[in-house]
This record gives structure tokens, sequence and C-alpha cells, in this order.
């Protein structure tokens, strides 16, 4: 199984005490070439035998496609914002997308550990309840962006 030895790596990031996913490229190839394997599977005619250990590999493919574009997503978005909520002056200026941010670091550190107590591919993809609490950073995460980007728009305005 080509699976079995594809694991998500981390590295550390800066001094924040929590790591990053890295090194994706490997997986996101083999990621594709599986999708199209089991959509060709699925056009046989030989299929019958075989179908639903198919149709739970394919879904085990789709959450594992959805939690790499979504957890990168939080990532990049994480990385960003995160110099800057570790501001006590932001913290206090923006309190409520500050309660958002830490939410959504908590979220965000409790993956990682996660996933370097099990980086398995494929236990990653089954984990439960995971793609959903990243959906939910990433809609946390752009209520965050619009506060801020007010906030700096409101800064501005005072500094013609």
């Amino acid at each position: 199984n080509e699976w079995s030895e594809m694991i998500f790596n981390t590295k550390d990031y800066r001094s924040t005490g929590t790591r990053i996913l890295t090194s994706i490229d490997e997986i996101q190839q083999l990621l594709d070439d599986q999708i199209v394997k089991v959509h060709a599977m699925h056009s046989s005619r030989y299929i019958k035998p075989f179908l639903e250990r198919v149709v739970i590999w394919e879904e085990t493919l789709t959450s594992m496609q959805d939690i790499i574009d979504n957890w990168l997503k939080v990532q990049a978005t994480w990385l960003y914002l995160e110099p800057i909520f570790s501001s006590d002056d932001i913290m206090r200026q923006m309190p409520t997308e500050g309660k958002l941010f830490r939410s959504v670091d908590n979220t965000w550190r409790v993956s990682i550990a996660q996933t370097i107590n099990e980086p398995s591919c494929v236990k990653v993809a089954r984990r439960p309840g995971f793609l959903e609490s990243l959906i939910e950073a990433n809609n946390r995460l752009e209520i965050i962006l619009k506060g801020l980007n007010d906030y700096l728009e409101t800064k501005r305005l005072a500094f013609p």
C-alpha cells in the first residue's frame, strides 16, 4: 500500500511553541494519482464485487483532499495573523477578533499536536470532526481578517 508510509511532516515555527505543515508535494501527487485511479475504477464494468471498498476509499481520498485544502488555508492565514495577535496592544484594541484568534490558535495547536502523535495521512483523513474544525477555523479567520482590515482602515482615515 502506497499510503502506509505517507505521513504529514511538520516543523517548528519560530518561538510559537507549535509547528506547521511542510513538504506535502509528495502527498498531493499521490493523492491526485489515486483519485484518478478510483474514478477509473468506478467506470469499470468489473467494479461490482469491489464497489463498497472503492466507495470507502474514495471518501477517504476526498476527505484527505478537503482536509489538505482547508488546512493549508488555515495555516497561511494563521501564519499572517499570529505575529499580529501575539501583541497585547492589538488584543486590547480588537478584543472580539482577539478572542476569535485565540480560538483558532487553539484549534491549530490541537490539530498539529494530534498530527504529531498520529501523522499517518490515512488516519488524519479519517480523524472524526477534523475537517469540520478546519472549516470553522477558516470561517473565523475570515471574520478576523475583515475586522483587522476595518481596524486598519479606521487608522488610515485618522492619519490622512
